[in-house]
């Protein structure tokens, strides 16, 4: 059992989706949670016409724009996120 538990975590360390849901369940502090997604790779979208969505990406800025629309991200936890992205670019 801890090592289905251990497999799913690392799964969802992949997913920037999944980590934002272990974050809005509670499971993940908020500076954790920032830190964390403004380190994270992002990649780009893919545009397909059979997906007019990139809901098949999990790793993508969209995804942390769509969880805030969710609730599970504040405009706040957005704000800073991209703060912090910046500041790591320059």
């Amino acid at each position: 059992m801890a090592e289905q538990e251990e497999e799913l975590s690392v799964a969802d360390e992949r997913s920037l989706r999944a980590y934002i849901k272990r974050y809005a369940a509670g499971d993940i502090p908020r500076e954790e949670m920032l830190e964390t997604i403004a380190a994270w790779p992002l990649e780009e979208e893919d545009w397909d016409e059979a997906q007019p969505e990139p809901s098949h990406q999990d790793n993508t800025a969209s995804v942390i724009y769509g969880e805030s629309l969710l609730g599970r991200l504040t405009e706040e936890d957005v704000e800073e996120i991209h703060r912090r992205r910046k500041t790591q670019d320059a």
